[in-house]
Parts: C-alpha cells; structure tokens; sequence
C-alpha cells in the first residue's frame, strides 16, 4: 500500500543527503534516503514515494537508467521524478528529460530552486525559510568597487544586507563575511539581489535599508559553516 507523503531522496553523498534533509525539514513528509538506484528501486516498490529526487551519477545504475526503470514499471511510472545533474555538464538536461523526469536541477544546490521544484510537484513542500537574527560585517563586490554592509538576518538560502541601497533587484553581489564562530570562519558566496528596502520606500517597513539576497552560489564547506554556527 501507498505510504501517505513521504519523499525519496537518492545520491551516494552523506553530505547531499543531509544538505536536502535539512532542505525539507519543515515539509510534513516521511524522508527516505537511498544511495544506489538498486536500493532507491527496492524503497519505491514498498512505500511508492510521492516524490523522489534522484542524481544523476549513481554508481552502478546511473540516475538517468534509473529514471527510466521507473517510467517503465507499470506499478511505479506515476512517481514523478526530479533528477540532479552537474551544472559543468550542459548536456546532462536533456538526457534527463529523455529519460523522463518532472523536474531538472544542477549541483550546487540551490535550495529556493529545489523547494521550488518540488513544490510544483508536490504542494504540501514548505518553502519557507527559517530565520536567525545576527550582526555581521559583510564585504561584497559590486561594479569593480568593494563596499561594506551589515547582514542582520540570515538563513540556509539568503540574508539582509542593511546597506544604504545602490544595486537593483537581480543585481549579483560576491559575498564575504567571517561567522561568529570560535574558528571565525571565513565564507564566500554569491547572493542575487531579491528585493530592496528603499529609504522613505521601504517594502519592509521593520527593516531598515538594504538588499533582500538570495543566495545564487554557495560551496559546500560555506553550506555546511553556516547551518554549524546559525542551525538554519
């Protein structure tokens, strides 16, 4: 019988699996985690998930094939699948949607991508982000210039960067900021302007201005920095 939402996720890296767990921590849904596509075949037929999230590079049966075996089990072929290939690897779209998945995604993962998607698929996916209030300098690039900022906010996808407003919305800004950790960790990435907080404008009149980021590109060990110090 059909297990009520529960969601699979497939990848043979402990640190993918723990970074979409963390991803879908406040989605009410039972987490099924496989490493092969052998193992992810066995948990589909017993709990037929009401979505998996599957990568490509599997050892053995890749995810490509795997997709496939889905598509082609009569029992299976309604779980719909979103497969994650490598952001170097262009050519790696297109076989997934040969191969018949929902939904494409690419490493590094962005999580309001990921909760996007799977959101489309399935609507009980929270897609909210849990905040921590902070207090960090923040150095960032814009146009060939180096300017200063303060982050008040952050999460696992964004922060606020209380700055007197210059860049727009859609803007890139490359990141750099030291966590209050005892290693004071340096982290770089790169946040895409989402929205601004105008002075005498603001569209968060409890926020002061600044520059709602997204987070566009985050390495892993800054990934895993941030959910250490802040738990988001």
């Amino acid at each position: 019988m059909p297990t009520p939402l529960c969601i699979l996720l497939v990848d043979d890296s402990p640190f993918f699996l723990s970074l979409e767990r963390q991803f879908l921590r406040n989605t009410p849904a039972a987490l099924l985690t496989a490493q092969s596509a052998a193992e992810a075949m066995a948990i589909a037929r017993r709990y037929y998930p009401s979505l998996v999230f599957m990568d490509i590079d599997l050892p053995g049966i890749d995810g490509l094939a795997c997709c496939r075996l889905l598509r082609e089990d009569p029992d299976l072929r309604g779980i719909p699948v979103i497969l994650i290939g490598d952001k170097a690897r262009p050519e790696q779209q297109a076989a997934a949607i040969a191969a018949g998945c929902a939904g494409f995604l690419t490493k590094p993962l962005d999580r309001r991508q990921f909760l996007e998607t799977g959101h489309r698929l399935l609507v009980s996916i929270d897609r909210s982000e849990p905040r921590r209030d902070c207090h960090i300098p923040v150095t960032f690039g814009w146009r060939g210039s180096e300017r200063h900022g303060l982050c008040v906010d952050i999460s696992s996808g964004g922060m606020f960067l209380k700055i007197e407003p210059q860049a727009g919305k859609g803007d890139e800004l490359s990141l750099h900021l030291r966590l209050p950790d005892s290693e004071r960790t340096l982290v770089t990435l790169t946040g895409r302007v989402a929205w601004v907080n105008m002075t005498g404008m603001p569209i968060k009149p409890d926020y002061p201005p600044g520059y709602g980021l997204e987070f566009i590109d985050i390495a892993d060990v800054a990934g895993v920095a941030l959910r250490r110090c802040f738990g988001v």
